[in-house]
């Protein structure tokens, strides 16, 4: 009866440290950061908050060269003080009117208000081309931010996917030093027993030291790098998730994708056409500029505008203007030809950037497949690799395998691990890279997928 009672009492303290420690897992996957959420909080980091005040200040400068397009309303009131009345002297042959006289012909004080409505009816298309060149260079910006936002992602992937890989390796060389520890607490019983000599001791004390001296520096490794991750977003993070599922993926859809969607590129496009407003504005100084005016105005020489006594006090007016320039010692052909070339520039940096991304592309598909292939090789390894352990402790037990066999075994099990541990990492990074150089939207969706999986 009392061992049964014991087994029962075992039996019911092995389930409560089960479930005490389903719970703190629980709690530590909870407080942990997930990947989505650490890129959510980059959305908030300094570098990429000052991209997009960047590119709001662009977006206005755009909405206030729109106002061109409009007429413009002025009112103005002015007030002149003359020092002296002006006069006019009459030279005449008249004896009631003697040569010489003056004769005042407006107030000394004079005051004006005009209410003017102008418009540029025509003006060679300038107006029209700025609006665009301005309209272009906000777009560009806002790509530009979107860009920046691209390389904050994946350095936020890089820094994720090394603090976790220091986190397993934490976990890897715990087990290399358990490993380890048990091996010497037997290789110190049996030479306590006089069966093996010192040195074989001595040698699994120093391997003992040297997994406790590399447990302490990928500790330390992971706070390192959980800090630079916490300083890339502007938010302290403590604790990481899993790394998310990989996908499936097409080079060909990839590579048509990151054509048509990546920021970098879009921004070059968005300059070939800034510069093609930029020679339809240089070529406006070949047409004549026209422009229209309405105006409500008086005069008078006090602040009610009620006339002088001189001239009328209603100055009301209509009217037009044009300018045409007839020479300017070619400075609009060379203005032309200026941003002629700066849109071929442009236009070959485009060409150029394109296959570049192609490049890119395709380098980053095949590295990503090449890590695939060696995942499965390194997996077969490190399964041999704990067998043979598992083989040599065996051995050493029984006296068949000396201390450095069996502390070698224990090394290469864990270098095994850590081998495919920073694989791992390097895989999803290579993984979240190809996606990014398509465009920011196709990593998010990936994330949200992996998710509703």
């Amino acid at each position: 009866m009392i061992d049964r009672r014991s087994r029962k009492g075992c039996v019911v303290m092995k389930r409560k440290l089960f479930i005490l420690s389903f719970i703190l897992i629980t709690a530590e996957f909870v407080h942990a950061a997930a990947l989505e959420k650490v890129i959510a909080l980059a959305d908030d980091a300094p570098l990429l908050q000052a991209a997009k005040a960047k590119s709001q200040a662009y977006k206005k400068l755009y909405e206030a060269q729109k106002s061109l397009d409009y007429p413009s309303l002025d009112l103005t009131y002015s007030g002149t003080y003359l020092k002296e009345k002006p006069v006019m002297y009459m030279q005449s042959s008249f004896p009631l009117l003697p040569s010489g006289s003056a004769l005042q012909i407006q107030s000394q004080n004079q005051y004006k208000g005009t209410l003017r409505l102008s418009y540029a009816l025509f003006s060679g298309f300038a107006v029209s081309s700025l609006i665009d060149k301005a309209k272009y260079e906000a777009k560009k910006e806002v790509l530009v931010a979107q860009d920046t936002k691209r390389n904050l992602y994946l350095g936020v992937v890089a820094l994720y996917a090394k603090a976790l890989s220091f986190k397993h390796l934490t976990d890897s060389q715990k087990i290399a030093l358990e490993a380890t520890q048990k091996s010497y607490d037997k290789a110190k019983a049996f030479y306590e027993l006089g069966l093996i000599a010192p040195s074989q001791l001595y040698r699994l004390e120093a391997a003992l030291n040297a997994a406790k001296s590399r447990l302490l520096e990928t500790q330390n490794g992971y706070k390192v790098a959980l800090t630079q991750l916490s300083a890339l977003v502007g938010k302290e993070i403590k604790q990481i998730q899993e790394l998310p599922p990989v996908h499936a993926v097409s080079l060909k859809t990839l590579t048509q994708e990151a054509l048509t969607k990546r920021p970098d590129l879009l921004a070059l496009s968005m300059m070939v056409h800034k510069q093609q407003s930029q020679i339809a504005l240089a070529k406006s100084s070949y047409y004549p500029n026209v422009a229209l005016f309405a105006q409500a105005s008086q005069v008078g020489d006090g602040v009610d505008l009620n006339g002088d006594g001189f001239i009328n006090k209603d100055r009301s007016a209509a009217g037009f203007v044009i300018n045409y320039n007839l020479f300017n010692g070619l400075k609009s052909s060379n203005d032309i030809q200026a941003a002629q070339a700066a849109k071929l520039s442009a236009e070959t940096m485009l060409h150029s950037y394109a296959d570049k991304v192609r490049s890119e592309v395709k380098a980053s598909y095949l590295t990503y497949t090449s890590l695939q292939a060696q995942k499965k090789a390194l997996q077969a390894q490190l399964q041999a690799q704990l067998s043979y352990e598992k083989l040599v402790l065996g051995e050493f037990e029984n006296q068949m395998a000396d201390a450095d066999k069996l502390s070698r075994a224990i090394a290469a099990s864990a270098m095994a691990r850590a081998t495919l541990i920073t694989l791992n990492a390097k895989l999803y990074t290579a993984y979240a890279k190809m996606l990014l150089e398509v465009d920011n939207e196709h990593f998010l969706h990936t994330l949200k997928d992996t998710n509703n999986d």
